[in-house]
């Protein structure tokens, strides 16, 4: 064998088993780099934790029908109320309620004696609607059962006077004059209202305090008027110039002529405002 090839085995014999140390040392190195399991075991001993982060209130909360309970009472222009609602969506309400009031007075009018009562019974269905969600919302409503009626009553004394239509009547000596009236309104009408205050609040709040204005379309009130007894005319003594207003045909003119002119006049009623002011739980 040659010189220089007998010295090149030598070398590569020395050099062989060095280049594979190395290896082998780098393969190690790239396995040690290698990101370890991370073992929640390990987090809690070791005292470290991880939380989510925080979700809006109510976020994972589903409404629907009767999955909440809102009552409050109020009180406004239709009197002292009540409603129930519940939700029927994230920002959609179904409420009812009804509304009563009653007031009765008396007094002396051109010499007759009147009575007024004023009698108020309604009930209504609202869809409410918080465009937001939060607290504002606009309500169509529904006004049903409306018993909402003004009733008067007036007896005017022997020989004093009543005035229909610009004419001067006097009540009779033996059959004095007696009258009646009412306005009645449409049992059922449409309505619609803005104001704030949640019932079923969407926060952990159960407390609210409800304020509602608008109005109901009540429609034309029907005005009735009547009377009973003898007028007589004060021009012609009391013997000679009396008759029964059934049969008087001058008083009638006079009181549908009076009729007709408060009708009219009624037709500026036929908006009804809401107004109410309350307070409101909710239950669940």
């Amino acid at each position: 064998m040659k010189p220089h090839i007998l010295a090149l085995s030598i070398a590569l014999g020395f050099a062989a088993p060095y280049a594979l140390a190395q290896n082998t040392v780098l393969e190690n190195t790239a396995f040690n780099l290698a990101p370890a399991p991370v073992h929640t075991d390990s987090l809690a001993s070791s005292g470290a934790f991880v939380t989510a982060p925080p979700r809006p209130l109510g976020a994972g909360r589903t409404y629907h029908p009767f999955s909440g309970l809102g009552l409050a009472t109020r009180v406004g222009f239709a009197g002292t109320g009540f409603d129930a609602a519940t939700p029927l969506a994230a920002r959609f309400n179904l409420r009812a309620g009804t509304d009563f009031f009653s007031y009765t007075t008396s007094f002396q009018e051109e010499g007759a004696d009147v009575g007024v009562n004023l009698h108020l019974r309604s009930g209504h269905v609202a869809l409410d609607w918080f465009p937001f969600g939060g607290h504002l919302r606009f309500s169509p409503q529904l006004l049903f059962g409306n018993n909402n009626r003004v009733v008067a009553t007036a007896i005017i004394p022997s020989g004093s006077t009543v005035t229909l239509n610009g004419q001067n009547y006097t009540s009779s000596y033996t059959d004095p004059l007696r009258g009646s009236g009412r306005i009645d309104f449409r049992k059922v009408s449409p309505g619609l209202s803005f104001g704030f205050g949640n019932l079923i609040p969407r926060d952990r709040s159960r407390f609210s305090i409800p304020v509602e204005m608008g109005f109901y379309y009540a429609g034309q009130p029907s005005l009735q008027v009547a009377f009973t007894g003898s007028a007589c005319d004060p021009n012609y003594p009391p013997s000679v110039g009396c008759q029964s207003v059934d049969q008087d045909s001058s008083f009638q003119q006079s009181l549908a002529a009076f009729k007709a002119r408060n009708d009219h006049n009624l037709s500026y009623a036929s908006f009804f405002p809401i107004f109410s002011l309350g307070c409101g739980y909710r239950f669940w």
